[in-house]
């Protein structure tokens, strides 16, 4: 028997929804920028080092833009120009973290730190200062920032370093953020310390930064197709690039969205908390690097459609889709105790089939045949997922 996911609740079960404002998205304009760089990033060191480092400034711009989700759902930004400004005065740091990205790792080091810990430390205090009035949000919050401090702070020290040293420190600020994020979640004595957050709006956010990586997609494609003489070959490879982010667009916004929102619906206290954390902040990032990955894919796709992909294309490809649809299973997990077969397929299937047609057939025919297996697992998902859907909806209980 399939086990239903879990159900959209009405309207009227809602607590007062708040959607993304536009001082958010105006935030989100720079890390619609952060992410091209990413992506640019990987694309100019497709080596197994390179794809680590390349995870790991991902994983702290993704962390950096979920501060200030966070700082949204918990406080609403629309309600004083005084937090507005404060908002605001963020976007020129984090926009020159972003501008130093590429470099990161070797002459911008000092730059991107000190941007990031400067807009980090702003984030949180101003989430301390608007949560501070509240006994419960105000325990979650303490719990919260010391570690998440300490973090930003270490990367600058890790910018003194050159080489695997500044990689490792690097690496020890992100267990730091997730330790962060574990200790905020974890239960008190009182059991009082709960963070505020507002299902919708946070649901929506971490879709919308999903729309932001699978635009890079559609950038990355295009760009590189404006750049050279429009051929059918390259018109052919730009279709089939783009026609496998219409897919992770469907595979994703077809129903996650509003399961995931459901299911933090139906939690309340420090409950809500954790299953935000897992479902969206960590939940969510496979998902977007995925995205970001493939994103690296499309580009040398239309530019080359009609060569063999090389090695390193092929195992990005094989990341992308494991990543991606990898993220969703781990969030089915958590809401239902359940993975879905076709999705464990596809990831296997994926990997097999660039690791033996890979070097035979052109690289159009390779993504080709990726889509084709995505869109398959997709229809028989959501084919699932309705006939959940159906059957709870008709279930006297």
């Amino acid at each position: 028997m399939t086990e239903p996911l879990p159900q959209s609740p009405a309207p009227a079960e809602f607590e007062r929804e708040r959607h993304a404002t536009n001082l958010e998205l105006f935030l989100d304009l720079v890390f619609v920028f952060a992410v091209t760089q990413l992506a640019g990033f990987l694309s100019a060191d497709l080596t197994w080092s390179g794809l680590g480092r390349g995870l790991l400034i991902g994983w702290l711009v993704w962390w950096l833009w979920s501060q200030f989700t966070w700082l949204g759902t918990a406080i609403d930004l629309e309600q004083r120009s005084v937090t507005q400004l404060l908002v605001l005065a963020a976007v020129p740091p984090t926009l020159l973290m972003a501008v130093s990205l590429p470099t990161a790792y070797t002459t911008s080091g000092l730059q991107f730190a000190g941007a990031y810990m400067a807009v980090q430390l702003w984030a949180l205090a101003i989430m301390g200062w608007g949560v501070w009035g509240d006994p419960s949000t105000r325990k979650a919050w303490l719990s919260f920032a010391p570690l998440a401090a300490l973090a930003p702070t270490l990367l600058v020290v890790g910018a003194l370093f050159d080489g695997r040293a500044r990689v490792a420190v690097w690496a020890v600020v992100a267990i730091f953020d997730v330790g962060a994020a574990l200790l905020g979640g974890r239960p008190t004595s009182s059991g009082t310390a709960a963070w505020r957050i507002e299902p919708a709006h946070f649901a929506e956010r971490h879709s919308l930064f999903v729309i932001i990586s699978l635009g890079e997609v559609l950038v990355a494609a295009g760009a590189t197709a404006t750049g050279s003489p429009l051929t059918a070959s390259i018109g052919v490879g730009l279709v089939t690039a783009v026609s496998v982010a219409c897919v992770f667009w469907w595979t994703y916004f077809a129903f996650v969205p509003r399961v995931t929102e459901a299911a933090l619906t139906r939690v309340e206290g420090s409950e809500r908390g954790r299953a935000a954390r897992n479902l969206f902040t960590f939940g969510h990032f496979p998902v977007v690097i995925g995205i970001v990955l493939y994103a690296v894919v499309a580009k040398h796709l239309v530019s080359n459609p009609l060569e063999t992909m090389h090695a390193a294309d092929l195992a990005v490809l094989t990341g992308a889709v494991t990543f991606f649809i990898g993220g969703l299973l781990g969030m089915q997990w958590q809401i239902v105790h359940r993975l879905a077969p076709e999705r464990l397929a596809v990831i296997i299937m994926t990997g097999a089939w660039c690791a033996i047609a890979g070097a035979h057939l052109d690289a159009v025919v390779i993504v080709a045949g990726v889509a084709a297996m995505l869109l398959v697992m997709q229809a028989i998902t959501l084919r699932r997922f309705n006939r959940a859907d159906t059957s709870a909806a008709t279930d006297p209980k």
